[in-house]
């Protein structure tokens, strides 16, 4: 009997039983492609007697269920209720057998990064465990379902589908993995309360000042048919550059260091109006929609010098509930405190999927509208308000 405690015992361990015996069988929860376990399966599936294998939460990857479609003796488990949560595998001859029973699924997570801890049992050990475990895995084979190619494009589909939700359980937003766990995050954990607490607390800048700067900001708005309607003075403001008619122009990102951004602002550039068009003024702005305004707005820089500052100032201005304008004095404490993983390199696609996406799904965030008064002027403007906690003033 050996205790399995390491990721590289088991692979090692999984690899050697499919090569050494001539019969297996398994039931696990989930199974990944492109692993060399997996790998080594498909090569010996000839030796395979009876496996069944999860589909729940859509963790087994779409091309398993390829590998083995129409298969007469790898099977799936698809019921609707409860959860198929065995791990177990027998390796057999005529005259030895290996078990292996615990944690481990035949995931790429179980076999290279996840903590598991399995028991392998010889014949040795426990002559009778390998028929009693047999008969369970055959109970199990017996009520799973073999898959056509339909199906398995069906599950495919759905898989696909699921992906960002799922990801999003692990706290992972689009394709970049995050340093850290939500929990670990002081904002990502907040419900509404905290959180307006937190950002009343503004040492740099007057909480009261800040809602009555968006309160200007979304009266052009509201005013004017389009962006290039509101008077220039107004739109310098808007766009985070120095503007007699809106106090403290500069809060929320300021962008007079953005000479290129300053020159075509002033000439009435008319593709960041355009851009903003796309926006709505309420509703749930869309991947769709974001899109087209950096699709719109890219077309003001034909030779360059466009950026995530700028652009995502434009966005917190018109929707300051969905959007935080990230630049130079923010962009570290954000980034330190939700898990984004190298912020240097955050671009406009990981923008919507680490920023946007990933502070909507906050407690905060997705909490019921105040009734009324500043609290609810804070809630309309919550996500831009977040500069309060992670603007970092410059020396």
């Amino acid at each position: 009997m050996q205790l399995i405690t390491t990721n590289a015992a088991l692979r090692s361990n999984l690899s050697r039983l499919i090569k050494k015996y001539p019969h297996i069988s398994f039931a696990v929860a989930w199974a990944s492609s492109g692993t060399d376990a997996f790998t080594k399966l498909l090569e010996d599936k000839g030796k395979i007697r009876h496996a069944v294998i999860g589909t729940h939460f859509y963790q087994t990857h779409p091309d398993v269920l390829d590998s083995f479609t129409d298969s007469q003796t790898v099977k799936f488990m698809l019921q609707p209720s409860g959860v198929f949560h065995p791990k177990v595998y027998a390796f057999w001859d005529d005259t030895s057998f290996e078990v292996l029973i615990g944690s481990a699924n035949l995931t790429k997570g179980a076999l290279n990064t996840n903590a598991e801890v399995s028991t392998l049992i010889t014949h040795e050990d426990s002559p009778t465990i390998k028929d009693e475990l047999l008969k369970v895995i055959e109970g199990y084979w017996i009520a799973a379902k073999t898959v056509d190619q339909a199906e398995a494009q069906r599950y495919r589909n759905i898989w696909a589908a699921k992906q960002p939700e799922l990801l999003k359980l692990v706290d992972q937003y689009g394709e970049t993995p995050p340093t850290k766990s939500a929990v670990q995050s002081k904002v990502m954990g907040m419900d509404w309360p905290t959180f307006l607490a937190e950002i009343q607390k503004d040492t740099n800048h007057g909480f009261d000042d800040r809602l009555d700067l968006l309160a200007q900001v979304q009266k052009s708005f509201s005013t004017y048919p389009t962006f290039n309607d509101i008077p220039i003075d107004t739109r310098l403001g808007i766009a985070g550059l120095r503007s007699k008619s809106l106090k403290h122009s500069e809060w929320f990102g300021s962008m007079v260091g953005a000479g290129v951004f300053y020159k075509l602002m002033n000439a009435s550039e008319p593709a960041f109006s355009q851009a903003l068009d796309f926006i709505p003024a309420t509703g749930t702005v869309t991947k769709d929609q974001y899109r087209s305004f950096i699709a719109a707005y890219l077309t003001a820089f034909p030779d360059g010098r466009d950026g995530l500052g700028t652009s995502t100032r434009l966005l917190s201005m018109k929707r300051p509930d969905q959007f935080l304008c990230v630049d130079g004095a923010n962009l570290r404490k954000l980034a330190e405190d939700v898990g984004i993983r190298r912020a240097d390199k955050l671009d406009y696609e990981r923008y919507w999927d680490e920023v946007v996406v990933r502070l909507m799904n906050s407690p905060w965030w997705k909490s019921e509208p105040p009734k009324a008064g500043k609290e609810l002027e804070a809630w309309k403007a919550r996500a831009a308000t977040l500069d309060a906690i992670f603007y970092e003033p410059t020396t």
